[in-house]
């Protein structure tokens, strides 16, 4: 049960504590993930948000499974499931003479592809709004704070905490004093304004009028499985609507030194809108409309001190692809397990150090990757670069791991080419637990490392116990021998022999891999372990 204090708190009728670990501007999908992921680590945050209720406006609506796989370790996997479970099926996209009219090329989406073979998760075809709600909901559940209608109004910097003066929606103000505050404000963030951090990349790739509207839409959808459509030339307008397929926007791009934004008004907006849907203006009702910029880029730097950013407020995507919210969520996952090992005293506060590197480096392909597939909406020229895939993107990416073999490995490439590389999210192996069906991913728990050795590695395992006889940060166990149902030996797919071992993140991702046995085992495990939590010498 809450405290009641606390629960006076989230009322807006009580100051929180006067000193938090963590402090989350920013409540939408990132900073409520973050949250979550702290939060189910026994790291309890408070999170402002200045606005007061979840935004209705269409936004993410698929999510990776790498991204499910993070919810999955905190618990929340299956209620998002379930929502998707209630809707529709909606997992292809098409371009159409208008909605209602023939379908002139239809693809399934590759994020509905079977992921089955590298991930226990399958993609969530979810609104983000209704994620929003689900995972608010177990943030609050594992004690994090959330305060909605609160906003940030001044942020002071000192070498050891943050202090942070708040207004509430009824225009009183309090502070909040916290050890590292993770800003997750969005695209015009305004911490990262306050810290003077630039950007670099496209501001604007091309100027885009997105007209709302209401409809129902559901005997022109029925059967057909469509997330999205495109119409083609002319307008060549890009159609996005809700799962309960009764509300919808049309997109179209337009150049502002022909076209005034203010052109497009009621007439106009319903041409266009009638003529994506291919119904009568008698059929639907307009919403309202507004212009905003598509654009790519990246911060050149992901905080400051004990200020770090996340999400949009370090890198902007174009639509194409669906990268942009898992991105950002992955920028959570990323820099909450590192704040858990910091704040529970196994690791040094300079492992925060590794985040920008890591997630910045990611940044970087996503942004290119959405670019590339967003020229032909472009206005301004797309530098061509290699097209990968997006599981590649999504799932595939690997972190800079200094100082690990070898050397030449691609930043991203398909989940199954990676075979247990430092800097690589750890494979999926399937594996039958007591609660049935699992995964090797589900061996990574509550915020600690995973040491896993080969079948023979039992040297390891000691090893590991004998560095931490309490299980305080690190876990140890031994692969099998094989398993019935996956084609490669569970060893080989991790790159090791049986008497090989890996150093595996709270992330999942690893951090150290020997493949072979090594003749003191206790001090190579311990070099490792010191390196991956940041303390150059022995604790």
């Amino acid at each position: 049960m809450p405290d009641p204090s606390t629960a006076a708190a989230r009322a807006g009728g009580e100051s929180p504590p006067a000193r938090v670990p963590v402090l989350i501007v920013g409540g939408s999908i990132v900073g409520a993930s973050a949250a979550l992921f702290l939060g189910a680590r026994g790291i309890a945050p408070v999170l402002v948000e200045k606005h007061a209720a979840v935004s209705t406006r269409l936004r993410a609506k698929l999510f990776y499974p790498r991204t499910m796989e993070a919810y999955r370790c905190v618990g929340a996997d299956q209620d998002i499931y379930a929502v998707q479970h209630r809707l529709p099926p909606a997992d292809h996209a098409a371009v159409v003479a208008s909605l209602a009219g023939p379908e002139l090329r239809r693809w399934r989406l590759p994020a509905a592809a079977d992921f089955s073979s590298v991930s226990p998760c399958p993609s969530a075809f979810v609104k983000q709004a209704d994620l929003e709600i689900v995972v608010r909901a177990h943030a609050r559940a594992a004690g994090a704070d959330l305060r909605f209608g609160h906003r940030l109004l001044e942020l002071r910097r000192h070498d050891d905490h943050v202090v942070a003066l708040i207004r509430r929606t009824d225009g009183s103000t309090y502070t909040v004093a916290a050890d590292y505050l993770l800003a997750a404000d969005g695209n015009g963030s305004t911490v990262r304004e306050s810290l003077g951090i630039s950007r670099s990349g496209t501001e604007v790739i091309a100027h885009v009028m997105e007209i709302g509207f209401e409809a129902d839409l559901r005997r022109l959808l029925e059967g057909r499985r469509l997330a999205l459509a495109f119409t083609g030339p002319p307008e060549q307008a890009f159609l996005s609507w809700n799962t309960a397929q009764d509300r919808g926007t049309v997109s179209v791009t337009y150049d502002p030194a022909l076209t005034d934004p203010a052109t497009f008004d009621g007439r106009r907006c319903r041409g266009i809108v009638s003529r994506a849907l291919g119904l009568p203006a008698s059929r639907f009702t307009l919403t309202g409309s507004r212009p905003w910029q598509m654009g790519g880029w990246v911060a050149d730097s992901y905080g400051a001190g004990r200020v770090f950013l996340l999400g949009d407020a370090v890198h902007v995507t174009p639509p194409t692809g669906g990268f942009g919210a898992n991105a950002g969520i992955q920028d959570a996952w990323n820099l909450t397990a590192k704040l858990v090992s910091v704040l529970r005293g196994h690791a040094d506060a300079r492992l925060l150090e590794d985040y920008e590197p890591e997630r910045r480096a990611v940044g970087r392909i996503t942004v290119e990757q959405a670019l590339l597939r967003a020229r032909d909406r472009a206005q301004v020229p797309i530098e061509d670069r290699p097209l990968l895939s997006e599981a590649a993107v999504a799932i595939g990416y690997r972190y800079p791991v200094p100082g690990a073999e070898p050397t030449d490995l691609p930043a991203a490439d398909e989940p199954d080419h990676w075979r247990g590389e430092p800097g690589t999210r750890l494979p999926h192996l399937p594996l039958i637990g007591q609660d049935g069906p699992g995964s090797t991913l589900d061996l990574v728990r509550d915020g600690r490392y995973l040491l896993l050795a080969g079948p023979g590695g039992h040297p390891w395992v000691q090893a590991a116990h004998r560095l931490d006889p309490h299980g305080t940060f690190l876990d140890a166990t031994l692969l099998p021998h094989q398993i019935a149902s996956a084609p490669t030996r569970p060893a080989d797919a991790c790159g090791i022999s049986d008497h090989g071992a890996l150093l595996v993140r709270p992330d999942h991702v690893i951090a150290w891999r020997t493949p072979h046995a090594a003749p003191d085992p206790l001090t190579a495990l311990a070099a490792a372990t010191r390196r991956a939590l940041g303390r150059p010498t022995a604790h």
